[in-house]
């Protein structure tokens, strides 16, 4: 600390933080510590004398707590498996529209790709049935060919996003071999917070200017040109107690159409087995018409009340409702209409000094309609809910030990009109699993974690997934890490009951017969990091037995989309991931992922592009009562290279062949700058995809589109109020 004669001075806290030096006078102050931020700021003796300071974490930072990859809070530095953590700050200053947007941009092998009925998620070669979303720790329903509505997810009530690639199957089951994406939601400790912003961004296309209310499609014409905005209010308020946070989202996004220049080119490479000798391209005979990207509209709030009367004991009741409008460019007169409503119970009890428990119970059901544009009904056409009670302990009554374990059930029933004959008919399913996993502390350097699940369904009876971890720190700075582990994952509702035949153009079809599948995950890896630099290397290899994979096949020109188990199917890659600062406040952030997918019998059916990639460079500048923080973010996706069954006829005859698809490279650059004035009004303006990137092809055949659905570059300004420091804005001090 500098005082105003120039004199330096300082301090060191406590384990608190607490620094005992009384203020005599006027100070300049900068704070540095060891995995957060430096802090600069002024002090005005007269005004106060006992001052909080609040240093914000890196993101990488060796003292940052995650929860996700043990269910234990640790420092980051200390957990079991690599955690990569995006913190709510970098969230906001990047003026990312949604969840899709922040987590393509910020993870290295993660892709979000249209396809035929929607939007999906890729994750080092592996699908949304194998990546589980969670809330604060807790599953959610209402997948659509495996793919949950993105939407339900408040950016701006997220305090930070914890992923864990990779089989985490021992602790949270089915659909987490490839990862575990985990939002923790924001918790005041404040006595009063609140916090509003609005953003608005580009449209994507004017399809209609001015509609007429006489018009017979005004509902219509006017929900395709919603404007991109959204609006959002944060209440937190911290009495005794008593916690309540109280957060609401609300957003819409306008439809558009792609269009492709060329005809559809289908390549067939030669197959002496069917008599086609040489390398053979069907173009189409009529243009590919645009493919229409449905426009949105949806509300998001939630609640939760903490109470807290020792320190012993917390509760926790939570709550939250969605509402989604899907607004599509068929002139049907109908639109999509979703809704969720979620509950929970949370419980944590410290029994003595060695043991504690946590007891909950989490409800979540979600509803699919197809709305009436001009009158006031809707039919369900999809009703999913899950409910899911559960005993969680850990305990360090053994020294060196942390043990940790659990019982859970889990039900999850789906009525749905895509079982049988376009009627709503219900489907069950029920799980009952508990884990036990050690982490034994073996000297100063060594963790060694061993652990299993045992999943119990009365169709295919208990099946045991072990773990086992080894964790080495040779220096303050070295990690080194080995992980196995063992996954499992029963065949979902769809997979085994689905038979819909969409308006004749194709079906698809479930196998009550399927196996489930299981895999064995290996990774190794290394970690360095200074103030400086952060450096990570990771290995892995993940082998599948009985694989569930949702084919396409042609029967006379009729395509179908079959699930069934492959015999096996392996996959490998590399991460890397890296933090330079350049110089103080200007830092780069790098990362590369590889994956190799296995072919099956010779072909590859895999969309997942082998290499993916991004880069974000960051730089803050920040004076007392006004920092600006600037970003540039690139997602490369390299070329993705695969092929897709069909029929074609030759000599007169019509045979199975499969055709290749080549989707080029292709990279989308957000870039943003964030001015904060006197520490609460925050004014953000950028330009998403700023080259201009938009599709070369739209797909062929039942390939349809395989790259993000973007509209091209798109600028937007959001500003966001901390309002319960209004008065410091207008304050002249």
């Amino acid at each position: 600390m500098k005082n105003n004669t120039s004199k330096v001075t300082g301090g060191i806290s406590d384990a608190d933080g607490v620094i005992k030096n009384p203020l005599t006078e006027d100070f300049n102050y900068k704070i540095s510590l060891m995995g957060y931020q430096t802090t600069e700021g002024f002090i005005h003796y007269k005004n106060k004398r006992d001052t909080t300071i609040y240093v914000k974490p890196i993101n990488y930072g060796l003292n940052q707590v995650v929860v996700t990859g043990s269910k234990a809070p640790r420092p980051i530095k200390l957990s079991p498996v690599i955690t990569q953590v995006i913190a709510s700050d970098q969230l906001a200053e990047s003026g990312y529209v949604g969840i899709q947007n922040a987590l393509m941009q910020e993870i290295p092998g993660l892709n979000f790709q249209k396809v035929g009925f929607g939007t999906d998620i890729n994750v080092s070669g592996l699908d949304a049935r194998h990546v589980l979303f969670l809330i604060d720790g807790e599953r959610l329903t209402g997948e659509m060919a495996g793919n949950i509505d993105y939407q339900r997810f408040n950016l701006h009530a997220i305090d930070r996003i914890e992923i864990v690639k990779g089989a985490s199957s021992t602790l949270y089951g089915s659909r987490a071999a490839g990862a575990v994406i985990n939002l923790i939601t924001k918790k005041t400790n404040k006595k009063f917070e609140a916090k509003g912003g609005v953003r608005y961004g580009q449209m994507n296309q004017v399809n209609y200017e001015d509609p007429s209310k006489s018009d017979f499609l005004y509902m219509y014409e006017k929900n395709v040109d919603k404007p991109n905005m959204q609006t959002w209010l944060s209440l937190g308020s911290k009495i005794g107690k008593f916690t309540l946070q109280t957060d609401m989202w609300y957003s819409t996004s306008d439809a558009y159409y792609l269009f492709q220049s060329q005809k559809d080119k289908k390549y067939f490479p030669a197959n002496p087995s069917i008599g086609l000798l040489k390398d053979t391209i069907i173009t189409s005979w009529l243009p590919r018409p645009p493919l229409g990207i449905e426009g949105s509209e949806h509300l998001n709030v939630s609640q939760k009340l903490y109470f807290e009367p020792t320190k012993n004991i917390s509760l926790q009741l939570y709550g939250s409702g969605f509402l989604l409008n899907t607004y599509d460019m068929v002139q049907d007169l109908q639109f999509d209409q979703a809704e969720d409503l979620t509950m929970g119970f949370k419980s944590n009890i410290q029994l003595g000094k060695a043991l504690n428990t946590t007891i909950s119970l989490h409800t979540d059901k979600y509803k699919r309609y197809k709305r009436q544009e001009r009158v006031d009904t809707r039919e369900v056409v999809y009703d999913s809910q899950i409910y899911q009670p559960r005993l969680f302990f850990t305990s360090d009554i053994i020294k060196n030990n942390l043990i940790m374990g659990g019982i859970e059930y889990y039900e999850d029933v789906l009525t749905s009109d895509r079982f049988k004959n376009n009627q709503l008919s219900t489907q069950k399913k029920q799980d009952l699993e508990y884990f036990l996993q050690d982490e034994l502390n073996i000297g100063q350097r060594f963790t060694l974690t061993g652990g299993f699940r045992a999943s119990y369904n009365e169709n295919y009876g208990t099946n045991i997934a072990p773990k086992l971890a080894l964790k080495f720190n040779p220096t303050d700075q070295f990690t080194f890490r080995f992980n196995y582990a063992s996954g499992y994952r029963s065949p979902s509702i769809k997979e085994l009951y689905f038979n819909w035949d969409h308006l004749g153009m194709f079906q698809i079809i479930g196998d009550e017969f399927l196996n489930p599948e299981k895999n064995n995950y290996f990774s190794l890896s290394g970690q360095f990091e200074n103030r400086d630099l952060f450096l990570s290397a990771n290995l892995y290899a993940n082998n599948f037995k009985n694989k569930i994979e949702g084919v396409w096949r042609v029967y006379d020109f009729q395509y179908n989309f079959e699930y069934r188990n492959l015999s096996q199917s392996n996959i490998k890659g590399a991460e890397i991931m890296g933090r330079i600062k350049l110089f103080d406040p200007c830092i780069l952030n790098v990362s590369y992922s590889y994956v190799d997918v296995e072919k099956i019998d010779g072909v590859q059916l895999n969309t997942s592009s082998p290499h993916t990639g991004s880069i974000r460079l960051s730089y803050k500048y920040d004076k007392r009562n006004y920092s600006l923080t600037s970003n540039m973010s690139v997602a490369i996706t390299g070329q993705k290279d695969f092929s897709i069954q069909d029929r074609i006829v030759h000599n007169n005859k019509t045979y199975d062949a499969f055709f290749d698809v080549e989707i080029p490279t292709y990279c989308l650059c957000n870039f943003s700058i964030t001015q904060k004035f006197r520490k609460c009004l925050n004014l953000t303006v950028g330009v998403d995809n700023f080259l201009n990137y938009t599709p070369e092809t739209l797909g062929s055949g039942v390939t349809m589109f395989n790259v993000p659905a973007t509209a091209g570059r798109r600028g937007f300004v959001q500003l966001e109020l901390q309002m319960d420091k209004i008065d410091h804005l207008l304050s002249n001090k």
